[in-house]
């Protein structure tokens, strides 16, 4: 067998690079005294139609961590751009030593599910129910959220796309000067949004087969 030789390719130092650029979640929880906390999450991942989940990883020395085994629900917000300071200051800032919630001025939403508030300022946000917890490692676990009700802000989407205005915020990841420093987080805009190649030969050809072995949802196994 012949493989061609990874000329056009050059080493990087993680593995997530490749797929740095995302929409990050803010992950609101409430303590047993109303305390409000979220942190910005970016190890997390949609499974399952129905019902609707998301696996979330936690740190265990966060205050997030903890709220999420007190109560049992959490919100998971979509920020906009313009919330690319909040994105920031949660993920550096800690629970425990600062109320983010009261610092960031963040707008309190009622949720129509559970007893954790959504963010005014966000896209989207979701409603979830812990539904397991799963031991990871040393320093994190998994936690699988059931969704509960979801809340899309008028005029973002159109079905199940974003509209080009919405202006969700697409992290771009840490950028380094060549002194191995950080020049900050780095974030881009949303545009160009533009549908798959249905003439390409590939699609033209494979898509024309009857599928096979298909769930109601219309995906192959």
């Amino acid at each position: 067998m012949y493989w061609k030789e990874p000329d056009s390719f050059e080493a990087g130092n993680h593995g997530n690079k490749p797929f740095a650029i995302r929409v990050p979640a803010l992950v609101v929880t409430r303590g047993a005294k109303d305390r409000l906390n979220f942190l910005t999450a970016m190890w997390f991942t949609p499974t399952g139609f129905e019902p609707s989940r998301m696996i979330v990883a936690i740190q265990k020395r966060t205050l997030t961590y903890d709220l999420l085994r007190e109560r049992g629900e959490f919100v998971m917000s979509a920020p906009s751009d313009q919330m690319m300071d909040v994105v920031v200051f949660a993920g550096y800032i800690s629970g425990h030593d600062v109320d983010k919630w009261q610092a960031a001025g963040l707008t309190a939403v009622r949720p129509s599910k559970i007893s954790v508030p959504l963010i005014g300022e966000a896209i989207g946000n979701v409603e979830y129910r812990v539904v397991q917890q799963i031991p990871f490692d040393a320093e994190m676990d998994l936690f699988v959220g059931e969704v509960l009700a979801t809340h899309i802000r008028k005029g973002a989407m159109e079905g199940e796309l974003y509209r080009e205005d919405s202006n969700p915020l697409l992290y771009m990841g840490t950028k380094y000067g060549r002194d191995g420093k950080s020049l900050g987080k780095y974030y881009a805009h949303l545009k160009g949004i533009e549908p798959a190649n249905y003439e390409s030969p590939l699609l033209k050809e494979y898509l024309s087969r009857p599928k096979r072995r298909a769930d109601k949802k219309g995906v192959v196994s």
